[in-house]
């Protein structure tokens, strides 16, 4: 059990953990959440999940220096969190990736902001030990996130009890969380199981043909299908993710918000995986000092954070070559750009639909000699060598636009609000049902392909 589209999680461990959940008093819910997500990552990743509990203890305990202002131990402990990560990152480069916990980075950066957030008195008081575990293993969010802030976590859960006095009012409560819930579920799911794991074929079928054998056309139409699978497999996730913690009485985390619809590179990222992109804002960028000092110490430390976010993501060649790619487009943007807006809006929406596709491939193409060949095929301003089939781009666009064309019409903003605006149509309930049991056929007929971040 060791993803969010296991069968034996959505059947099982689903509704057994929402229905404990809610009918023990409020205020054991905080163990039921310890315990089930406890369970949850125990299941998925027995081998190591000892170093998920160690690492708890050791910064809920001295957590404690740290609320006292101590700065020496913020230091140690963001430190050891941050080389515990690194350490792992390099055993499952060099070694195997059964050396890298699922989920490590994210509830890393979880650890780092509980600190932070001590240390600057956000969280005015220090949870006690099972909410703090609480926050780190919280078993939606645990796997891919998205970074929920240690605030959101410790205020939202056991409110309605307190705030609530009947007991009819709070069950109604209960049932409109879990309905508006599960069906940011079963969209999230739709789109992972659906779109991104259909999508991921042709990205394993290209590779399979070997870089060298594509045409252009088909290098770009993998291009656009690689950004597609991405975008649902993550973005489907996060949905899934986000509404469990509504149907568990939690904040909806969008993490999302139609980055294809970005006026630009820097406009993208602040559309794109929203949790981690404020977790840097907050926690390096502007701890750095941001743009109050200068233009000069703002380009440094956009440097910083564009390296840590190539970093976060791995430590193979690839990853911060696409660190500083998106780290020049943003400088490029920013102060050079700018300076003229016919330019910048041209140029900067050219940014969003070519280059950012570009860059997925970076991101995706560990080994440097295949990724400088797809390159070639993107770009063949110097002819291409080998035999290659100029007409294969037909055939793949025959297989795979019934996954290619809906996932370019749900980029359009205006066509999610509408079904996000009807979820409670009774055609949209009869929809949801539908998809619901189309993705369980799909996965129960296939291995599925694994939520793309799970290594992160």
């Amino acid at each position: 059990m060791s993803s969010l589209t296991d069968l034996l999680f959505i059947f099982r461990f689903i509704p057994c953990f929402i229905l404990i959940y809610y009918l023990v008093p409020a205020s054991f819910r905080m163990w039921v959440l310890f315990v089930g997500s406890f369970i949850f990552y125990a299941l998925g990743e027995p081998r190591w999940f000892l170093v998920l509990f160690i690492s708890t203890l050791i910064n809920y305990f001295l957590g404690q220096k740290t609320a006292l202002k101590s700065k020496a131990f913020l230091a140690l402990l963001v430190c050891f969190d941050a080389g515990l990560l690194m350490v792992f990152k390099i055993l499952g480069l060099t070694i195997s990736l059964d050396f890298l916990p699922i989920g490590i980075s994210f509830y890393t950066f979880k650890m780092i902001a509980y600190q932070a957030d001590l240390y600057t008195g956000k969280l005015k008081e220090r949870p006690d030990f099972v909410t703090t575990a609480s926050y780190f293993y919280f078993f939606p969010q645990i796997l891919q996130g998205p970074i929920m802030r240690p605030d959101n976590m410790y205020s939202s859960a056991l409110m309605i009890d307190t705030s609530v006095s009947s007991r009819k009012e709070r069950i109604g409560i209960y049932l409109n969380n879990i309905e508006d819930g599960l069906k940011y579920f079963i969209a999230g799911m739709a789109m992972k199981v659906l779109l991104a794991d259909h999508l991921a074929i042709m990205w394993r079928d290209l590779h399979t043909i070997g870089y060298e054998s594509i045409s252009t056309p088909l290098a770009w139409l993998g291009a656009i299908a690689y950004s597609l699978d991405l975008y649902f497999d993550f973005w489907g996730y996060s949905l899934m993710a986000a509404g469990l913690g509504v149907a568990l009485g939690f904040p909806f985390v969008q993490n999302f918000n139609h980055p294809y619809a970005a006026k630009g590179v820097r406009d993208f990222y602040r559309r794109w995986h929203m949790s981690l992109g404020t977790w840097f804002r907050d926690y390096i960028y502007i701890p750095l000092g941001g743009s109050r000092k200068g233009n000069l110490r703002a380009i440094i430390n956009l440097f910083v954070v564009w390296l840590v976010t190539g970093i976060w993501h791995g430590i193979t060649p690839n990853y911060i070559i696409w660190g500083m790619f998106l780290y020049v487009l943003i400088l490029s943007e920013k102060y050079i750009l700018s300076l003229n807006d016919k330019l910048f809006n041209i140029v900067s929406r050219l940014n969003v639909f070519i280059l950012i596709p570009v860059s997925w491939v970076i991101f995706a193409i560990n080994n440097m000699e295949r990724l400088a060949v797809y390159m070639t095929r993107l770009f063949p301003f110097f002819g291409v060598s080998g035999y290659v089939n100029r007409s294969d781009y037909i055939k793949y666009s025959t297989l795979y636009w019934p996954y290619i064309l809906p996932g370019l019409i749900l980029l359009i903003p205006c066509v999610f609000d509408f079904c996000e605006k009807k979820k409670r149509h009774p055609l949209a309930v009869l929809v949801l049902f539908i998809l619901f049991w189309l993705c369980i056929f799909s996965i129960s007929n296939t291995a599925g392909n694994p939520l793309m971040y799970l290594r992160f």
